[in-house]
């Protein structure tokens, strides 16, 4: 199925701002993994926030991402891992203690790259899908066969942002590759086998009012962490991307009250 779409991004971007991010601050490492068909803009403002608190902090840009949808249409999950362990281990050089955080599929990513190492310092999963079992949308349910006859998916433009002006930060693929989102969907049900082995602290972060993520996920990634240090902190006023929406001063904050206490 053909689909025509005004633009590539859902808000638009210089290609020189949406290369992935290094910035010096400390001895202590922070990884920051961006979301599905998202950009690394959308974690500098923290990563910004924490190298002026004494972090070193990676925001690296994920395979295919940055580009084109069709781009992206070529890679998956395992790809997309990749990226951020390449991220990991350039971190890892400077720093002999690392944090992970991930928003969205960043999220899912961080918990995943847990999981392969367990001497992290810690894991922060802000809106991460886990389960597909928790998405309604039949077109889920039958992704597999729905993939070869609907090659994109466009979204419906209707954000769920606390502050929609926001938006003007999310630098998104207009139009996402279905075989991605499978993909996706593959990379959740890994992680939620995963979540058990998971030891070090943990950090849950959603918003409230998150529409892309049912809200129902993080007590779950709760409930299946092997982690006796992890907490859950709900942002009532935000969307799905709480790094940029109404309360995320709260969330860099409470990031770093959290990363300066383990």
């Amino acid at each position: 199925m053909a689909v025509v779409t005004h633009s590539v991004w859902s808000s638009p971007a210089e290609p020189e701002a949406l290369q992935p991010f290094r910035i010096r601050g400390g001895t202590r490492g922070c990884l920051l993994i961006h979301g599905f068909a998202g950009t690394p803009p959308e974690m500098r403002g923290l990563g910004e926030f924490l190298a002026a608190r004494g972090y070193d902090v990676i925001g690296p840009l994920l395979a295919g991402h940055g580009l084109t949808p069709e781009a992206m249409a070529r890679t998956r999950w395992q790809d997309w891992a990749a990226s951020a362990e390449f991220a990991y281990q350039t971190l890892r050089q400077d720093c002999t203690e690392v944090f992970v955080c991930g928003q969205s599929l960043g999220g899912t990513l961080a918990l995943h790259l847990a999981a392969a190492h367990p001497d992290l310092k810690g894991v922060i999963a802000m809106g991460a899908p886990t389960s597909p079992s928790f998405f309604q949308d039949w077109r889920i349910t039958w992704i597999r066969g729905v993939k070869y006859l609907v090659r994109w998916h466009v979204p419906t433009g209707n954000n769920d942002l606390g502050d929609p002006s926001a938006v003007r930060l999310l630098h998104s693929y207009a139009r996402r590759p279905t075989v991605c989102i499978e993909s996706t969907m593959q990379l959740g049900r890994l992680v939620e086998r995963e979540l058990p082995q998971l030891t070090m602290p943990a950090l849950i972060m959603q918003g409230r009012n998150d529409r892309t993520v049912p809200v129902a996920n993080a007590p779950h990634i709760m409930a299946r962490l092997g982690s006796t240090d992890k907490r859950l902190v709900w942002f009532e006023r935000s969307g799905h991307a709480i790094t940029v929406d109404l309360e995320h001063d709260a969330v860099y904050a409470t990031v770093l009250d959290w990363m300066n206490a383990r």
